[in-house]
Formats: structure tokens, C-alpha cells, sequence
């Protein structure tokens, strides 16, 4: 079964915001996809936006921010084909705390 089409995440404060439109208007990182490494999601993809599952890739801004404690990162898919780019997410990523001594 594949699952349906996942909306964009919708930034919680000013600095996701700020951080969402830089990666939409800058170059980005392609970090897994292609005929390499195929992406999971790839047949999801397809179903929903059309293509070939070679055709898409999992990006990433080439930026972050440290924002109230933790790092911020936008994550999206791309098809390379037709540039388009879809169900972008914020990676938040909170720091390990150590175990307290008991």
C-alpha cells in the first residue's frame, strides 16, 4: 500500500521561516536518490507526482540554524527531470542530555 502525499511542514517561529526561503531559493544538497541509491519513498513519489523513481532525490538546504537549542535543516524531495520540489520538512535535531547520576 502506498501511502498518500505528505504536506509541507509549516514553521513553528521566524528563524524556520527565514530558514524554509533560503533553501527554496538557494543550491541544496543532494543527499540520497538516483540510480545509485534509490530513495524508499520512491514509489510514493511517482504515484503522486509522476516520473521515475530514478528521477527523484532526498535534498537538503546547505544551511542550519541554531534556534531555541536545537538545529533546524530543511529536508524536500527533487525530481532532477523537472525540478520540481516537493514535501519540504524541517529536520529539528535536539541535543543529547546527559543521564543524570543517581
Amino acid at each position: 500500500m502506498i501511502r498518500g502525499a505528505l504536506p509541507d511542514d509549516i514553521p513553528t517561529n521566524l528563524q524556520e521561516q527565514i530558514l524554509l526561503q533560503d533553501a527554496k531559493a538557494q543550491p541544496a544538497i543532494m543527499i540520497q536518490g538516483g540510480s545509485r541509491r534509490p530513495l524508499g519513498d520512491a514509489p510514493r513519489l511517482v504515484a503522486h507526482y509522476g516520473g521515475k523513481p530514478e528521477d527523484w532525490y532526498k535534498m537538503a538546504s546547505n544551511q542550519t540554524a541554531i534556534i531555541e537549542g536545537y538545529v533546524a535543516e530543511i529536508h524536500w524531495y527533487r525530481n532532477a527531470c523537472t525540478l520540481q520540489n516537493v514535501e519540504y520538512k524541517i529536520k529539528r535535531t535536539y541535543p543529547k542530555t546527559a543521564p543524570k547520576n543517581q
